[in-house]
């Protein structure tokens, strides 16, 4: 009795050994929202992709193909960096489009086991994205997934570069986005509002 209580907690020491020593795990969050407004009228407002002032983070876009696949937009953030992304898909008639970050500027770094890793402003990596709206009875249902990794590739990640950092940043980037949008049409909506998934 006593060699199968030690094999057990060896087992689960290796385990919990093996569950924090990991590298990165693909991550998938979606997030959705309903607002009171015809599919068309929701869509006109996010549907160029050169344009992004629905989104309280976005100084600014610098893009030059506008909706055309391959084209490359340059997003300045109001607190700073930029990030820039590629149009992956367009689909006027399904009004949706989906893109992938291609580089992103860093807040600085941070020194983690013996060498400066940089901070990106998302601090994510292999960040792809999908956004979409669909009619729900008179009403739309805007959904915006994103997959991405943790920025920090190697195993024990610092807590700036960890899975928690990835999926609060990208929660507060699908959030925001999500309410300014609706508020444009409903000035009620909330945080609240918005459901968020999480899958790995």
């Amino acid at each position: 009795m006593k060699k199968l209580s030690l094999f057990v907690s060896l087992l689960a020491l290796f385990v919990t050994g093996v569950t924090y020593a990991h590298g990165p795990v693909r991550a998938k969050m979606t997030a959705s929202i309903i607002i009171d407004a015809p599919a068309d009228k929701v869509w006109e407002v996010i549907k160029n992709y050169d344009d992004m002032s629905w989104h309280p983070a976005i100084e600014s876009v610098a893009c030059e193909q506008g909706n055309k696949k391959g084209s490359e937009r340059v997003l300045t953030l109001k607190g700073g960096g930029t990030i820039t992304e590629e149009l992956k898909a367009y689909k006027e008639d399904q009004k949706s489009y989906k893109y992938k970050i291609t580089k992103m500027s860093s807040t600085g770094t941070v020194h983690h086991a013996g060498q400066d890793e940089e901070i990106p402003v998302l601090p994510v990596a292999n960040y792809a994205a999908k956004i979409s709206v669909k009619d729900k009875g008179g009403k739309s249902e805007v959904t915006w997934v994103a997959t991405y990794y943790r920025a920090y590739v190697n195993n024990n990640p610092p807590a700036e570069l960890n899975e928690k950092a990835a999926d609060e940043a990208v929660k507060k980037v699908l959030t925001d986005g999500l309410v300014n949008l609706a508020r444009k049409f409903d000035k009620n909506i909330s945080e609240s509002d918005v459901k968020i998934v999480i899958k790995r």
